[in-house]
């Protein structure tokens, strides 16, 4: 038969375990799906980073520009400032500029890599712009030059009405060449 002392011993360590359980298995359950795009996601999307295959978007109507979408790329409180007006990104050094406002996370790595491993055809350019900081990530953006080049994101289905940190996204794109100049 256990003494007392031992009954409770056991009793007071059982419960801040149980408790620990419980906190760390509910920590998970908001990101486990797979279209989840909250701002606890910090992964990245990256649909394609060869142009010569099938891209998940290219438009071209509209007054839009002739672009592939090689990325939208995401992390939570990265930093940066959102522009409409894209950089072009055609050196390492450009690329390293683009990254520098990124100063939490792995958003400038994400970017470089994608950078790296996007092979760029003759006649078009890569660029890409902080299109969104907020709770949301866009589902995709649209190019479009009236007066100047301008990359814009898709408006999200169901937005979330608030965050604990703001998600800054990166879109990536090719667009030909003469677009730029």
């Amino acid at each position: 038969m256990r003494s007392l002392v031992a009954r409770r011993t056991s009793l007071l360590l059982a419960v801040p375990t149980t408790l620990l359980a419980l906190t760390l298995g509910a920590c998970g359950s908001e990101s486990d799906g797979d279209d989840d795009t909250r701002a606890e996601d910090t992964t990245q999307t990256t649909p394609s980073t060869d142009p010569g295959s099938t891209s998940p978007s290219t438009s071209t109507g509209g007054g839009g520009v002739d672009f592939d979408e090689v990325a939208i790329l995401h992390a939570t409180a990265a930093g940066g400032e959102t522009s409409a007006a894209p950089v072009v990104l055609d050196s390492d050094a450009a690329v390293a500029d683009f990254v520098a406002p990124f100063t939490r996370g792995d958003l400038g790595q994400q970017v470089q890599t994608t950078y790296v491993a996007t092979k760029v055809p003759d006649g078009r350019t890569m660029v890409g712009s902080v299109v969104s900081i907020g709770c949301d990530v866009p589902p995709g953006v649209t190019v479009s030059a009236a007066d100047s080049l301008t990359i814009t994101p898709k408006k999200v289905a169901s937005p979330l009405p608030e965050c604990l940190a703001p998600v800054t996204t990166v879109a990536l794109v090719l667009v030909d060449s003469d677009a730029v100049t």
